[in-house]
């Protein structure tokens, strides 16, 4: 188990942000590192959050690294990238056969 100490200002600061950041992804980074602050169990945790327990010890690490500012970083990764490839039915064709 990771082990980590937070003070009250810190505690804060992920409170605040776990509502208050544009990205998703980084509330639910505070929230899960706010549910450390308060004590509860990595289970618990990753339950409440709905994460498995490799992605929270990768935002332990985060933490451990650079902070509440390490948090905020999004993530490198942004997904695959798929290529949409053009129909052989038009939008008129299609149109069509729904509405008739």
């Amino acid at each position: 188990m990771i082990r980590i100490k937070f003070n009250e200002e810190e505690t804060e600061a992920l409170r605040f942000e776990r509502y208050h950041n544009a990205s998703a992804r980084v509330q639910q980074k505070m929230e899960a590192l706010y549910l450390k602050s308060k004590g509860l169990p990595h289970s618990e945790i990753c339950r409440i959050c709905e994460i498995s327990k490799t992605t929270l010890i990768t935002y332990l690490r985060e933490y451990q690294k650079g902070g509440i500012e390490m948090l905020k970083s999004e993530t490198k990764y942004k997904g695959r990238l798929k290529e949409v490839k053009p129909t052989r039915m038009g939008y008129k064709h299609i149109s069509e056969e729904v509405f008739a």
